[in-house]
């Protein structure tokens, strides 16, 4: 974090581009970032993507004399970055997903993976954010409920450096236990559980990315969660909730579909509207329901449209897919006798002519519609290996 620091100050750049992930912990990690430039006098623009597309890396860094930041996205990548950095910008990653070391000193992977700790168990991407927004300035701590709302998305017991992010948290007075695993957030504008800031964020960033969403999660996150905000992300969670009734309904009325290892459904259009991360979420909520395979794979899998807020528009649709273990799996995964999803999904995403990343019991990827049947075999065949 200091090298990062030292390092930004020495650019002498006045502009910074933060491109950030959907959901709760992409958006808190977004409004951290940001947080953190602003004090370091630089102009900040935001940009929030479902997956890191190559087009939109290539025409960023093509223009040079910025400090551009990746949040919650972007360590399944440093090649592509540092590949595309023609323009010789200087590059921070604050991501906690599966990653490799950078060797080149003008992208900066601040991952904890490569310290030792655990992005699944031990650190969000916004406790990342956080400790790069401390180290700018201290005065930032009074956001730290903002990694807080990040790292609810890592299952289990607080520990590892989000346990560090909970310390401050409660020693400033900005968090109060609430029953047994929720905090209540009290700040000037704000009075709310961590749970209900964290679905808000997730329903602003994924069901409304079309919408505007990711800026008003972002704008909350900074300014507080008014009823204004509420009431908007209870409207797009209800019109979630319609397709994943439709969804589960179809599901049960005829089954997943079936491979020897892998067991997947096809949403289609059904999500229309809503960015690539709803199918994720859906998968999540899935694997615990009746009727699914324990030990084999769960793949969901939706077609997204070519928009991307912000930026522009990529050459053609593309189809979204995410993969889930059940618990049963997840305990097979870590003792290595089945493979992680975040190696076998991106090479199946990749041969089907796309990209993906994740962790080793969730990932996600994109390929070009068409491909679906390709990537499933690919997938079925690397699951089994």
């Amino acid at each position: 974090m200091e090298l990062a620091l030292r390092t930004v100050r020495r650019s002498g750049y006045g502009n910074a581009i933060v491109l950030h992930h959907d959901e709760a912990d992409g958006l808190a990690s977004a409004a951290l970032t940001k947080l953190a430039f602003e004090k370091l006098g630089l102009e900040t623009e935001l940009i929030c993507l479902d997956k890191l597309y190559p087009e939109v890396v290539a025409s960023i860094e093509g223009i040079p004399g910025r400090i551009i930041a990746y949040v919650d996205l972007g360590s399944g990548h440093v090649d592509l970055l540092k590949e595309s950095n023609q323009a010789k910008n200087t590059i921070l990653v604050l991501d906690h997903h599966d990653t490799k070391p950078s060797s080149d000193p003008l992208v900066l992977n601040l991952n904890p993976e490569l310290d030792g700790f655990s992005g699944e168990k031990e650190a969000s991407s916004a406790t990342v954010a956080y400790l790069f927004a401390k180290s700018v300035d201290p005065e930032l701590q009074r956001y730290a409920h903002l990694a807080l709302i990040g790292s609810m998305e890592i299952p289990g017991e607080t520990q590892g450096l989000n346990s560090l992010v909970e310390e401050d948290a409660e020693r400033i007075s900005v968090t109060q236990k609430e029953g047994r695993d929720d905090y209540r957030i009290r700040t000037e504008n704000t009075s709310i559980s961590r749970a209900k800031a964290a679905t808000v964020l997730n329903v602003l960033g994924s069901v409304g990315y079309y919408n505007d969403g990711p800026r008003t999660g972002v704008h909350a996150c900074i300014n507080g969660f008014d009823v204004r905000t509420l009431k908007t992300a209870n409207g797009l969670e209800g019109k979630r909730k319609e397709v994943n009734k439709r969804m589960l309904e179809a599901i049960r009325s005829g089954g997943l579909s079936q491979l020897k290892m892998i067991q997947w459904f096809n949403a289609r259009d059904n999500y229309q509207g809503m960015s690539g991360k709803v199918v994720g979420s859906f998968c999540s909520y899935l694997r615990f329901q009746r009727g699914v395979n324990p030990v084999k794979y769960l793949i969901g899998m939706m077609n997204v449209p070519p928009d991307i807020p912000g930026w522009g528009r990529l050459p053609a649709p593309l189809v979204k897919v995410s993969g889930r273990a059940p618990q049963p799996l997840i305990t097979l995964i870590e003792k290595g006798t089945r493979p992680s999803l975040s190696k076998i999904l991106p090479e199946a995403c990749s041969l089907a002519g796309g990209f993906g990343d994740g962790h080793s019991v969730a990932a996600s990827g994109v390929f070009p519609i068409g491909g679906e049947n390709h990537f499933l075999q690919h997938l079925d065949r690397m699951a089994n290996s």
